[in-house]
Formats: structure tokens, sequence, C-alpha cells
């Protein structure tokens, strides 16, 4: 037996009546693959084609800003575009549900490598990383508000 009858329709009737976390789940998805795979990317870019055997080319601030900062910022930006752009009505009609399915993915993947870091995190590297997930996610959740208006 299936929860789904003819057309597509779910059992629940449709999107409107889904248990409201569920409609969470495809953006949180696109989100966290999306982000994953752009940061893989990045890392990739950087530490095989760019850097290569010498990391000293990351010491100074304005070569971390523009190598580091920046490019990861952009991944946040266009994964959680990515996530809010998938995420669908009612549930996009609420202000508050359609942050949380756009920022939660960004916000996660960040906690994760803050727990990762553990005593390597300092103050200078942890403000950097909250201003680059601010930016970010900001950007891209405007690029989707600005696409939808």
């Amino acid at each position: 037996m299936t929860h789904y009858g003819s057309g597509g329709q779910s059992a629940y009737g449709g999107t409107a009546e889904r248990p409201r976390f569920a409609n969470f789940m495809l953006p949180w998805g696109v989100g966290l693959v999306s982000n994953i795979v752009l940061q893989a990317m990045l890392a990739y870019v950087l530490w095989e084609v760019i850097a290569g055997d010498d990391v000293t080319r990351f010491n100074g601030t304005g070569t971390s800003l523009l190598l580091i900062q920046l490019p990861s910022a952009i991944c946040f930006a266009l994964a959680t575009w990515l996530a809010a752009t998938v995420h669908r009505p009612p549930s996009r009609d609420s202000a508050l549900r359609h942050c949380i399915a756009a920022f939660t993915p960004a916000v996660l993947l960040q906690l994760l490598v803050w727990a990762g870091q553990g005593s390597d995190l300092t103050t200078a590297s942890f403000l950097a990383q909250v201003a680059v997930l601010t930016v970010g996610s900001t950007v891209g959740f405007l690029l989707d508000r600005l696409r939808t208006r």
C-alpha cells in the first residue's frame, strides 16, 4: 500500500496538508548537497591547483580574504539561494519557515566545521567564518527574494 493516490497526490491531500517538517526536507537536502559539493570543489581548486606544495601563499590577510573567504561566501550564497529556490508554497509563504528552509543547511555545515576544528578555532577565525556565513547566506537569500519579486 502506498501513500500516494492517483495523479501523484499524497495521502495528506497535497502539499498544503503535508506535515510542516516534510516541507523542509527538499530545501535542506538541496542546500546541504550543493554546499558540500561547492565547498569540495573550492577546496580542490585552492589546495591542489593554486597552492600545490606551497601553502605559504595563504599567509597574507588579503590573500586569505581573496582566495579563501570570498569564494567560501560565494559557496554559501549559491547553496542558500538553491535551498530557498526549491522551497515550495504554501510553506514558502511564511517568512519564518522560508528563512528556516534557506539558512539551516549553511548554518548546520558551519557548526560541523567549528566542531571539527576543536581547539584550533581562534577568535579571529571564528569571527571571519561568522562574517563569511552571514554575508554569503544573506546574499543568497536576497537573490531568491529578488527572483520571486
